[in-house]
């Protein structure tokens, strides 16, 4: 008989685990698994942080590297727009904006190499890229003509820490979180993520740029003494030697879960690990391998190719190109980040119980729906002022996006691979997220809103006919338990 923990005998658990537990235990057991999950979130918070930092600040930029020819003190320009708009300072805050993405894709691949060290271990690396990259930026001499190739330089560094984030927070909290609660945990993370985001521009309206870029060494800082007394996941205690250490683990972590049998599936995958089959070999093999990583990789590459993530780093250029002033832009872009952060609020109390399968379908359809809302008028009208219903229309995409499209696919990432393939698995299909990214990037920063809307609907539309056809649930199965794995499902309940 498989063994739980907790003050019912196991026959009155029912099919979930723990509907007939004391609501005080329950509320005990989340709390707990919150708990052991701070670093991980205060390392995403970082991270988002990190993304939004430079978007109130173009205007700064272009002034203290002189990039226009600008004589005009910053109140003036934000007013009147007046070089806020130029080409040269526009295409060399695009150009610091994507080596923060490239960035962030060499960081998803140095994941594959460093998670195999430890889940904690990744997790600090993050800080050792944010630090150095941060004070670089922060510390650019102004008046040279140099000096934003520092700034771009610092992004570039610091992006390589924020790709591990994509991959190191959802593999760390996966794999230390119970079975019925973990997609909550994983959407907390992105919250957090959220939530740096509206920080950095809620700063960010005090125009103090470099202080605002230094932040991030501050809080990487303190996630890293936050990390200094963080167990392992039961995963890397296993394979490291430590069998004891990872049973107690397990134990901890599944309080209400059938804890014999999440331990029997640590150590088959890593038995399994222990084979050294490299990706390649394991796909030639196994064409369930196959399948997971390009779910997977697409997923990731239609979460940002669908426009989201580019709005959120460029949404002051998109209002101010509607009719609106770079300072009125500022305080919308505060106003659509906050509803940003509330849309993943609510999206915590309901992904463990609609499944992440439905609410992704109903985000994307969201998506659609809310982008056509911003494309139509340039079509029936394009002489029209149109500011305000772009506006509407980027608050509400952006509102659908937290709800589902945000948080699900790095979670998702975590659920789908089997242990000796997650590494590798999580890694390409970040890479994919970031890449879509880039791609959005320099067409927000070149094209009409007519343009930005018009291919975000047909990117929408797309994923979320893809999402219906061929992404499969994972709702409260075991992170060892992936629904595109035969021997997986056998293991994790699926």
């Amino acid at each position: 008989m498989s063994r739980k923990r907790g003050v019912i005998d196991e026959g009155e658990q029912n099919e979930e685990g723990n509907e007939n537990l004391p609501i005080s235990m329950t509320v005990a057991t989340d709390l707990k698994a919150i708990q052991r999950c701070i670093p991980a979130f205060a390392v995403a918070f970082s991270g988002g942080f990190l993304v939004s930092v430079l978007d109130p600040f173009q205007t700064q930029l272009i002034i203290a590297f002189d990039l226009c020819g600008c004589s005009k003190n910053i109140s003036e320009i934000l007013v009147d727009n007046s070089c806020y708009t130029c080409k040269s300072g526009e295409t060399v805050v695009a150009v610091i904006n994507l080596l923060l993405f490239v960035g962030a894709i060499l960081g998803c691949q140095l994941t594959r190499i460093f998670s195999e060290y430890g889940r904690v271990v990744l997790l600090k690396l993050i800080a050792g890229f944010i630090i150095p990259g941060s004070l670089l930026s922060a510390l650019a001499p102004t008046g040279l003509a140099g000096g934003w190739a520092q700034v771009a330089v610092g992004r570039f560094v610091a992006g390589i820490g924020m790709g591990c984030v994509c991959v190191g927070c959802p593999m760390y909290i996966g794999e230390m979180s119970p079975n019925s609660i973990r997609g909550k945990l994983q959407t907390i993370s992105w919250v957090m993520q959220s939530s740096g985001s509206w920080f950095a521009v809620t700063l960010g309206l005090a125009n103090w740029w470099r202080f605002v870029v230094f932040l991030p060494v501050v809080i990487s800082l303190i996630a890293l003494i936050m990390l200094s007394d963080v167990s392992e996941t039961p995963y890397i205690l296993l394979k490291r030697g430590s069998r004891e250490a990872a049973m107690a683990a397990c134990e901890d972590i599944h309080v209400e879960e059938d804890v014999e049998k999440e331990f029997e599936a640590v150590v088959h995958s890593v038995e399994i690990s222990r084979n050294k089959k490299k990706p390649l070999e394991l796909m030639r093999e196994n064409r369930e391998y196959v399948h997971a990583l390009l779910v997977g990789a697409c997923l990731g590459f239609l979460q940002n190719l669908s426009g989201a993530r580019s709005l959120l780093t460029s949404s002051s250029r998109i209002i101010v190109q509607a009719g609106f002033s770079a300072r009125s832009a500022n305080f919308l872009t505060f106003a659509l980040l906050g509803v940003n952060v509330l849309a993943t609020v609510a999206a915590t109390f309901i992904m463990d119980s609609w499944g992440r399968r439905k609410v992704l379908i109903l985000s994307f359809t969201g998506q659609a729906l809310t982008a056509i809302i911003g494309a139509v008028p340039f079509y029936v009208s394009p002489n029209a002022d149109n500011a305000v219903t772009t506006v509407v229309s980027l608050f509400a995409f952006l509102a659908t996006y937290a709800f589902g499209v945000g948080p699900i696919p790095c979670m998702y990432l975590g659920e789908i691979f089997p242990l000796d393939f997650k590494g590798f698995g999580m890694s390409v299909g970040a890479s994919a997220n970031w890449t879509g990214i880039s791609i959005t990037t320099f067409i927000v920063l070149s094209s009409s809103n007519t343009v930005i809307f018009s291919m975000f609907t047909i990117v929408s539309v797309i994923a979320a006919i893809f999402t219906a056809v061929f992404v499969r649930e994972t709702k409260g199965k075991s992170v060892m338990g992936s629904p595109y794995f035969t021997e997986a499902k056998e293991m994790g309940g699926g």
